[in-house]
């Protein structure tokens, strides 16, 4: 065998190992990649988008669209006071560039309305909903955590007291952690807004993470809350009703309403410990910017500059070998008759 046959062989060789084992590391890396987000310890695994800004009215199924999602309809009555509502599969449908949540003008039997929910339990998420509230009275339109009633985190608009108070509900948001001890006081903030959430899209989101529960609007936090924090796994709800209660939806409606959702982003799967040891996963480079209205580029961004990283690494690993060859030849042939 030659000295150039047999350089090339030992080349391709180490070229090989090198090879996969790159390989390897940015499999695993890309496999366990956490998102992380300034202001949250740890990250989280998973990432769902949800966009409904090219859906058209009355085309597509929605139940099989948001199937693909881990969503799905809800259909059950609730026997509210004073009046009965109830949730309507049929009452969930596409608009143009929005998923559509009616709530039916009340007549006189029960509040037909409406709601989505996630078909897995969530336990700590990020959870972004970009929404344009509905513009009738006595609508309350909820974004929030539920696995029971000790066990809730609600940011709610309630269309009559948005910007106005009633005669016992102030005006503004609500940002709520329930009670997790039956019959004790809630934790709640009540948010005021400058502008109309009736007159455009904005984007609504709560972090819920150990011991806190954030609360934000376009990206700017409006609320913290540290008591009454969830410890346990449970569903992510979107829901518009009515129920006519004075001192909460107000109503019952006197017109047909309708919530549109644009798009939902969730960030679950949370590891409280990032680029550990301990951990499960390798950190990922991706931050989720505070806006997320276009989250994708962000991401995607990242995953290129982690390509190009392990390229670069491929690259000067090789280099290393092609130089060290004629050392390592020198060796062979000094040692092997």
């Amino acid at each position: 065998m030659t000295y150039y046959h047999a350089s090339s062989i030992i080349f391709l060789l180490l070229a090989s190992v090198v090879d996969a084992g790159i390989n390897a590391l940015e499999a695993r890396q890309t496999t366990c990649q956490l998102h992380t987000i300034p202001g949250i310890s740890g990250g989280f695994r998973d990432r769902e988008f949800v966009d409904f800004s090219t859906v058209k009215a009355g085309e597509g199924d929605v139940r099989s669209f948001l199937s693909n999602y881990g969503i799905t309809l809800s259909n059950y009555p609730v026997s509210s006071t004073p009046v009965a509502h109830d949730f309507l599969a049929s009452n969930v449908a596409f608009g143009d560039g929005a998923l559509n949540l009616k709530v039916n003008a009340f007549t006189g039997s029960s509040v037909h309305s409406s709601e989505i929910i996630t078909t897995d339990k969530l336990k700590y998420a990020s959870v972004r909903t970009v929404l344009k509230s509905s513009p009738v009275l006595d609508i309350v339109e909820g974004n929030f955590f539920y696995l029971n009633d000790t066990q809730e985190i609600d940011w709610e608009i309630l269309t009559s007291t948005v910007s106005k108070s009633s005669a016992c509900v102030p005006a503004g948001i609500w940002a709520t952690n329930q009670a997790v001890i039956p019959g004790q006081p809630s934790t709640h903030d009540i948010v005021e807004v400058s502008f109309d959430p009736s007159a455009d899209f904005h984007e609504y989101r709560i972090d819920w993470t150990p011991g806190v529960s954030a609360f934000y609007i376009d990206g700017v936090q409006k609320a913290k809350l540290t008591t009454n924090v969830p410890t346990n796994d449970g569903y992510w709800i979107w829901n518009a009703w009515s129920s006519g209660d004075p001192c909460w939806s107000n109503g019952p409606p006197v017109a047909d309403s309708v919530t549109q959702i644009r798009s939902i982003e969730i960030f679950k799967g949370y590891s409280e410990v990032v680029g550990n040891a301990t951990s499960d996963c390798v950190s990922g480079t991706s931050l989720v910017p505070q806006v997320a209205l276009s989250p994708s580029s962000a991401i995607e961004k990242s995953g290129a500059v982690q390509t190009v990283t392990w390229n670069s690494i491929r690259l000067l690993l090789l280099a290393g070998i092609i130089n060290s060859l004629p050392w390592l030849m020198d060796v062979i042939c000094t040692h092997i008759p």
